[in-house]
């Protein structure tokens, strides 16, 4: 992880945002960073804004106007909250160098004084992490209700041969479940958020050590495009999440198909790598086991 350096620029990129011409950031060294998700998500509401003029905004300029923004959305004299809100602005530089993020996989988040900067700012985030109850009840039972740090202290336990019997059953489970689903998304998890997030909320997706800025329309779950690689690309704007492996689509800013534009552009293409390199690394650092399998399958209808 990049170490945060105050005039560290964030790129700034106007797109169309039902019918509102809205400037939003791009990706920089932090890639896609819990802070990129949660000002993303408050600028395509309007609860925040800047000004398209800006070429880039540097990260002091980015914390400052997020500071402001959860004091004007919490005024109160309750001292609890008071406390609250002048821990969440010392902790806002933690949005953009790595948030302590651990999931449960019966839904949420274990909390953490970092994760209350969501709450501050009304800003829903979810994963999709999910087991299918309905067609792996003994996986669901294994997992419980605990979180992946709880659930990956067993699997290496199983692994140095810690445990027997019962035990040793349940953390083969967990292991399974953790190899077959690498990418942190499943199908049932995709209908855990459908459920979650109303139609026409914005909100922000964990996965993977990405926190990506989402909007559900229509039915349907799209996350919006802030790789380096893209920032040219102006009919790219969104990729439709509807497949756990990776099989997406992109959609431009009225949410149709966009393939991106070709270019031969050395500097361009150079960018693509780059950012498909920096996604392969922070995808392998993330895998929780080093053994590869397949992925889930989606249930019929969705």
């Amino acid at each position: 992880m990049a170490s945060v350096e105050s005039n560290d620029l964030f790129p700034v990129r106007t797109i169309n945002f039902l019918g509102r011409d809205v400037p939003t950031l791009g990706q920089n060294e932090f890639g896609p960073c819990a802070l990129l998700g949660v000002v993303n998500a408050l600028l395509l509401r309007g609860t925040l804004k800047i000004s398209s003029d800006h070429g880039a905004l540097t990260l002091q300029d980015v914390l400052a106007r997020l500071a402001d923004r959860l004091l004007e959305s919490n005024q109160a004299d309750n001292p609890d909250l008071r406390a609250a809100l002048d821990g969440a602005v010392t902790r806002l530089p933690t949005l953009a160098e790595g948030l302590d993020v651990n999931v449960k996989f019966n839904g949420g988040f274990e909390f953490t004084s970092d994760l209350a900067i969501f709450d501050l700012l009304d800003v829903r985030l979810v994963h999709g992490w999910r087991v299918d109850g309905e067609n792996d009840a003994a996986t669901a039972e294994a997992l419980g209700s605990r979180s992946y740090n709880e659930c990956i202290q067993e699997v290496v336990q199983l692994r140095t041969d810690e445990l027997e019997g019962a035990a040793k059953a349940r953390a083969e489970l967990v292991a399974t479940f953790l190899e077959r689903t690498k990418t942190q998304l499943t199908y049932a998890g995709l209908a855990e958020i459908h459920a979650t997030l109303r139609e026409n909320e914005v909100g922000v997706l964990y996965r993977n050590l990405h926190f990506a800025t989402v909007f559900k329309r229509e039915g349907v779950l799209y996350a919006l495009v802030t790789d380096i690689g893209y920032r040219q690309q102006r009919n790219v704007v969104w990729e439709r999440l509807d497949d756990v492996g990776g099989d997406t689509d992109f959609c431009d800013a009225t949410f149709k198909p966009a393939a991106p534009a070709s270019s031969e552009d050395p500097d361009h293409l150079l960018a693509l790598q780059l950012a498909r390199d920096d996604e392969a690394a922070r995808e392998r650092a993330a895998a929780p086991l080093p053994t590869a399998a397949a992925t889930e399958g989606p249930p019929a209808g969705l």
